[in-house]
């Protein structure tokens, strides 16, 4: 099986990051991001092949973010770049060019504008329509905890316990500790065991 490519969407906003990931969910891994510092943090142990990024955000601004990242890591100086932003002043386009963007687009997020980009850039797989539903619940708890909401998260982990049950008996337990964390708040080491668990299941 062809490993996804995985992209990563920053932005501040919870309800940008859903809409970002219902459109690509079907054709990529995607992984979110509610700041610049979680997005750093995150591309320490993930392979990005995509950056979709927001330009102001607070704490770091998506400008200050791709600096810093770069400076990080200088092999991420070779990941494509999209801005997706509310800006549509020709002054920041030429900006976000000039630091490096791949190309920019301006919401409200048009699906099959972002698509197309998108494939320009890396391409764009067959739709996968029959995604595993733990998977996708699993990316559904990244993208709460991301978003800090903890009543859903809390929500979703339960079920993911009986969905692992009923899917993959052998991932119960990993699951249960998932829940305990979240039911700790202990977010930054949920996310790290769901990835963990999401690269599993790609391989199962």
């Amino acid at each position: 099986m062809t490993k996804q490519k995985t992209i990563l969407a920053v932005d501040d906003m919870a309800e940008n990051l859903t809409t970002l990931r219902a459109i690509l969910q079907d054709y990529f891994d995607v992984r979110l991001a509610k700041t610049a510092k979680m997005a750093l943090s995150l591309m320490e142990n993930v392979q990005v092949d995509l950056i979709l990024l927001d330009i102001e955000m607070p704490g770091m601004t998506g400008f200050q973010f791709l600096e810093e990242n770069r400076k990080t890591n200088p092999k991420h100086k070779n990941i494509p770049v999209i801005f997706v932003t509310s800006h549509a002043d020709p002054d920041m386009i030429t900006a976000a060019i000039n630091a490096g963007a791949k190309d920019y687009i301006v919401k409200p997020i048009k699906p099959d504008i972002l698509l197309k980009k998108i494939d320009a850039i890396i391409g764009l797989p067959e739709k996968n329509s029959a995604r595993n539903p733990l998977e996708v619940e699993l990316n559904k708890l990244l993208e709460l905890i991301a978003a800090a909401d903890s009543a859903k998260a809390e929500g979703i982990a339960e079920e993911l316990e009986q969905l692992a049950a009923d899917q993959i008996p052998a991932i119960r337990e990993p699951v249960q500790r998932i829940h305990t964390l979240v039911s700790r708040f202990d977010y930054e080491v949920a996310a790290k065991k769901i990835k963990e668990l999401l690269e599993y299941l790609s391989n199962f």
